[in-house]
């Protein structure tokens, strides 16, 4: 699962200060109805928030007052993770039946976002080479497809720093990407969930940057504290968009979504603490590399292909040549492999619509490195042990010293 649990103990430790629960209980309006678009405290520290590190990550002096002139409160809300507010976001955007280009492989659980409450379809975009992103015209024949098919394409759907694979398209890319979708007067929304997540030296740079800041009414940016705060339990996403119409329609859908008042005054109070966020995400980008580094050592020595990951928590390796045949079933076979003799759960590509079977996202950031270093050494006793023994050999005799 992709969740960073190396961090936990650090946020924990700064919310459980006093302080924090006091301020978020005694403000009296944290127990009132109030706008379902958040407090406007909160609304601000995520403004606030959002210019420091997405628009003007290199302005870290910059102060609370020059910050909301960059990035307007008015066009902030929250929602109860990034997952809500994508279902609100077709919900509004779009109407039943209508499709969402997404460039893949993708983070699996997004067909369900766009389908359940909204009745969108998912269309994966394929490309030649997914790790450098699509090209307009990728886009144009992915979109081509669908409307041979009878659907209309409505949103396209990019995922940058990417999950599965951890790279970071580069701005020019995204600016193609949008400039392609208002060709077709479509909406972009950029989920920018892992953008604080980045272990290496690789630059990314927001949409928000890439734009100037000047999003217009089809470019909708989501973030949440799920995956570069490890708080997917908390259930806090946020999205910025300019377009007031449609902030309006997600106002009322929050009402059956929000986010508790006083989980909204913690939060906020987090996110305006510029001496623990800059030395928390130091410390995270840390500890992901370190695990990282474990992870991609041990795919080097089982001579094991990977995709090289610059952001992210997981990192996408091809195991096509250990499959005991080049398909879907294949694919499963390996999996439930890897489930019944290891206890290792990895990620299938088929579940993310990657077309190669055998593609699979480790995501090493779920457990401590200890056991990462176990859960590794077991799954190299299984790519051994295939090698060795093939697949018409392998029984329980064979697989009795895995675990």
């Amino acid at each position: 699962m992709s969740e960073n649990k190396l961090i936990i103990e650090l946020v924990g430790l700064r919310l459980m200060q006093i302080e924090t629960a006091s301020r978020a209980f005694s403000d009296s309006t944290v127990y009132c109805y109030n706008n379902t678009l958040g407090l406007p405290g909160p609304r601000e520290a995520v403004a606030y928030f959002l210019a420091k590190h997405f628009m003007c990550p290199e302005q870290r002096d910059m102060s609370f007052r020059d910050s909301l002139n960059v990035i307007r409160p008015e066009h902030v809300a929250f929602g109860s993770g990034a997952a809500s507010l994508l279902s609100h976001l077709a919900l509004s955007l779009a109407e039943v039946g209508d499709a969402v280009l997404i460039p893949a492989p993708y983070y699996a659980a997004f067909d369900a976002d766009l389908k359940i409450i909204a009745g969108c379809i998912a269309v994966p975009v394929h490309s030649s080479n997914p790790s450098i992103g699509p090209t307009p015209a990728d886009l144009e024949n992915a979109a081509s497809l669908a409307e041979a098919k009878g659907l209309r394409i409505r949103m396209l759907l990019i995922t940058n720093p990417n999950n599965p694979l951890g790279t970071i398209y580069p701005p020019e890319l995204i600016k193609s990407a949008i400039d392609w979708a208002r060709s077709r007067e479509m909406h972009t929304i950029v989920d920018e969930l892992y953008a604080l997540s980045v272990h290496t030296e690789a630059g990314f740079e927001s949409v928000l940057k890439t734009l100037n800041n000047d999003l217009r009414n089809d470019v909708h940016h989501v973030w949440a504290l799920s995956k570069d705060f490890g708080a997917s339990g908390f259930r806090v996403g946020t999205l910025y968009t300019q377009n007031q119409r449609l902030l309006s329609s997600v106002a009322n859908l929050s009402i059956f979504s929000g986010v508790s008042h006083p989980m909204q005054m913690i939060v906020s109070e987090m996110l305006l603490d510029d001496h623990f966020v800059y030395s928390f995400l130091e410390n995270s980008r840390q500890r992901i590399r370190y695990s990282y580094e474990l992870c991609i050592a041990k795919l080097d020595e089982m001579v094991i292909p990977y995709v090289p990951a610059a952001a992210g928590i997981f990192v996408y390796a091809d195991f096509s040549s250990l499959l005991p045949e080049p398909t879907a079933k294949g694919e499963a076979l390996f999996s439930s492999l890897l489930l019944d003799a290891a206890r290792i759960i990895m990620t299938p590509g088929q579940a993310q619509h990657d077309q190669k079977p055998g593609m699979f996202r480790i995501c090493y950031c779920f457990v401590t490195p200890e056991v990462l270093e176990m859960a590794l050494i077991r799954l190299d006793n299984i790519v051994g042990k295939i090698r060795r023994w093939h697949w018409d050999n392998l029984n329980a005799e064979s697989l009795t010293d895995i675990l």
